[in-house]
């Protein structure tokens, strides 16, 4: 399988490279459809995502690969999230309603126009998963109102956007608020079990998984009001030395 992607500038993560659950969603959906399995990938980001120009996936034995050139920039593997505990879905929506009007990354914060957690993103335009930690040690909790625009035509949410929800809630959780050292996406394993429909309220559940020196570990569950579990996740971190 010989492949180019482009990444548009609006999907950014920093504002000069793809965000990392929305490169790895569209990688994971390009594995499964080479490969099979039961939807379970593993994302590993190598270098940053350039935007704006064409970037070439190629097989390579069990993997898919994305390059930039001779630069590898990500690779798709077969994963699991078999061994993932969640949290139970949220039942304060007052309280999720209450972060998602006082999280996601502020305007003075390096990754304000993130397509996820950026505040400067327009409605129909970024993902807006805004939320922050809490409301326990080492979790997240944050809002999301899937939208018509990043849609399939059956109404449910495309896979590169549920895993785009998955990424940043995770940071929420495992940095210590205090360490202001951006974070960004090592690894990501996803698994998307059943997309949210366009206009269904749904919350996403983040909490610390653990951490090694410069690398933070965490989970995340997108749940829809009802309970519902969509899609879980497991992500990598790698704080910036500054």
């Amino acid at each position: 399988m010989d492949d180019t992607i482009i990444i548009e500038p609006r999907f950014n993560g920093p504002r000069l490279s793809g965000n990392g659950g929305y490169v790895g969603g569209l990688l994971a959906a390009r594995y499964t459809q080479a490969f099979g399995g039961d939807g379970t990938v593993e994302i590993t980001l190598r270098a940053p995502t350039p935007i704006g120009r064409s970037l070439q996936v190629a097989r390579a034995n069990e993997a898919l690969m994305l390059r930039d050139g001779e630069t590898l920039i990500c690779e798709a593997r077969a994963g699991s999230v078999a061994h993932l505990a969640p949290p139970s879905a949220p039942t304060d929506w007052t309280e999720v309603m209450r972060r998602g009007e006082e999280g996601g990354s502020p305007g003075d914060s390096e990754f304000s126009h993130c397509v996820v957690c950026g505040r400067a993103r327009a409605v129909g335009d970024g993902l807006r998963v805004w939320g922050t930690a809490g409301p326990q040690p080492g979790y997240s909790l944050s809002c999301y109102l899937p939208h018509a625009n990043h849609a399939d035509g059956q109404g449910r949410i495309r896979p590169e956007f549920v895993w785009g929800t998955l990424d940043c809630p995770g940071a929420f959780a495992a940095q210590d608020p205090d360490d202001f050292r951006p974070a960004l996406t090592g690894r990501m394993t996803a698994k998307v079990i059943d997309p949210p429909k366009v206009g269904e309220r749904c919350a996403v559940v983040g909490w610390k998984i653990g951490e090694d020196g410069r690398k933070l570990y965490s989970g995340t569950a997108l749940y829809t009001e009802a309970g519902r579990l969509c899609a879980l996740a497991t992500c990598t971190w790698i704080l910036l030395r500054v």
